[in-house]
């Protein structure tokens, strides 16, 4: 039963992040970011229409970034860099999502078995899902606080193979997505992942406790 109370454990907040990772790649995320940061004013590309062609190509609706600044242009808006960059980005997006679609099964899967096997396994195994979560969102949560830019470091070294996510200022993904877009945007997953413990702990509590 401790492994998988592990599984479950280990697995939701996998899941929720992936989850919360996927909307930052949707067109209404892209509307309600618009105009919230500094370098949006300095856009002189069609905002709607670039951020939905990345968005298009980062959920596979499009294959390639040859897109100009509007839909009357096909001269590039992104450079050779910014290009293959974002292609990066794609491959780790998929990774994430498949991660997500993995961590989901582990996560359901563990909880019919502890549910078939014992009630009070599942409700003690969700009761206490809070752990990994709470330390994960308080872990990171500090580390945005008192040193974003660093973690924002980190996270390019782990995770990109090159230094292809070293743009410019004025590279149409660095106005579109500053650093700020991504603080946010990750603050706002460590608030999904504590809604999604809430909600799961509160029907915990609710149908879960009551059958015991």
């Amino acid at each position: 039963m401790r492994l998988i109370n592990l599984l479950l454990w280990i697995s939701f907040p996998i899941f929720v992040i992936a989850l919360g990772a996927s909307l930052l790649t949707t067109k209404p995320y892209m509307q309600l970011s618009k105009g919230l940061y500094e370098s949006h004013a300095d856009i002189e590309y069609d905002h709607d229409y670039v951020s939905g062609e990345l968005m298009d190509y980062l959920n596979y609706k499009r294959d390639d970034l040859l897109f100009g600044p509007n839909e009357s242009s096909d001269e590039p808006v992104l450079r050779d860099i910014e290009i293959r960059h974002m292609q990066d980005v794609k491959d780790v997006y998929t990774g994430v999502r498949i991660a997500g679609v993995l961590a989901f099964f582990v996560f359901v899967s563990s909880a019919l078995v502890l549910y078939k096997k014992d009630i009070h396994s599942f409700y003690t195994g969700l009761r206490d899902i809070y752990i990994l979560p709470t330390f994960v969102i308080l872990f990171i949560g500090g580390w945005f606080i008192i040193d974003f830019s660093a973690i924002f470091t980190l996270f390019h070294q782990v995770f990109f193979t090159n230094d292809d996510w070293i743009l410019l200022s004025d590279d149409a993904l660095i106005q579109l997505l500053p650093q700020m877009f991504w603080m946010v945007s990750g603050a706002l997953i460590l608030l999904i992942l504590a809604l999604f413990m809430g909600i799961v702990m509160v029907l915990n509590k609710k149908i879960i406790k009551p059958k015991l």
